[in-house]
């Protein structure tokens, strides 16, 4: 398994692994919300502006096929440096616990860090159990709980992450 750059020919595996991902870790949620959340976050002219965006941090881990994906962007874009969001780290289900989402993470953080930034933010469901301990487990620190409006109209409880990459 490798981790590169991600390119717009990746973009149908990315919402493959998506789709697989949201169908699994987010069975918390109701199946119109995890829909509505494919649809607004992983659509294609979404991800391929993401993908070519300079801005943006965006790899995917590849086996013979895409088996995962991670992109961060700075919380302010007009900044080069400071603090970056993590947008998504997400591994098909059926190859977690293979040290992937790792790998995922640690090119993000190098390429982040290449570029200046000291802090890394990532926000996740409190009820994503896998991914709070998956961030615990990689050094972040828990600052702040909050209720988030999803995209289907309800509202859920996120948990927000900060670690040091610099």
């Amino acid at each position: 398994m490798q981790t590169r750059p991600a390119t717009t020919d990746d973009v149908p595996d990315v919402q493959t692994v998506a789709r697989e991902t949201w169908k699994t870790a987010y069975d918390f949620l109701s199946r119109e919300e995890r829909e509505a959340a494919l649809r607004e976050r992983y659509a294609t002219d979404r991800l391929e502006s993401a993908v070519a965006d300079d801005d943006v941090e965006f790899v995917v881990a590849v086996d013979d096929s895409v088996v995962g994906f991670a992109y961060a962007h700075p919380v302010d874009p007009s900044e080069r440096v400071g603090g970056a969001e993590l947008r998504d780290v997400q591994v098909r289900p059926e190859r977690w616990n293979e040290g992937i989402g790792r790998s995922l993470l640690a090119a993000i953080e190098d390429a982040l860090r290449d570029r200046g930034f000291t802090q890394l933010a990532v926000a996740v469901f409190a009820d994503n159990e896998r991914a709070r301990l998956f961030f615990e487990a990689q050094g972040f620190e828990r600052v702040e709980e909050r209720v988030e409006d999803l995209f289907s109209g309800g509202t859920a409880r996120q948990l927000r992450y900060h670690h040091d990459v610099g």
